[in-house]
């Protein structure tokens, strides 16, 4: 059993700071994607707001340029919550090669 675990430790080893490699650039990237995200969606919610308000757009127009905002804010969560995934598999994997 101590064998085979020994064997499974040098390909997790091997992996380890490939995963870390992924953890940094994801973090990076959704930071960065977060700020310009955030800023398209505020940009698509005033634009929608303001368009409804002057009559250039009727409700449901407003509403899908809202929607379209909303998806722009929610992107950068989704990809955060990836990274908090690739980070708990990261720290399961180095608990691992720590046993």
């Amino acid at each position: 059993m101590r064998v085979l675990r020994m064997l499974l430790k040098i390909p997790a080893l091997l992996m380890l700071p490939l995963f870390s490699l992924i953890q940094w650039i994801g973090i990076f990237l959704t930071g960065l994607a977060g700020g310009i995200f955030g800023l398209l969606s505020l940009l698509f919610a005033l634009i929608a707001g303001a368009s409804f308000l002057f009559g250039i757009a009727t409700g449901p127009e407003a509403l899908k340029m809202l929607a379209v905002g909303f998806v722009l804010f929610i992107l950068p969560h989704i990809a955060e919550r990836i990274v908090i995934g690739i980070i708990a598999l990261r720290c399961n994997l180095a608990d691992f090669i720590r046993s």
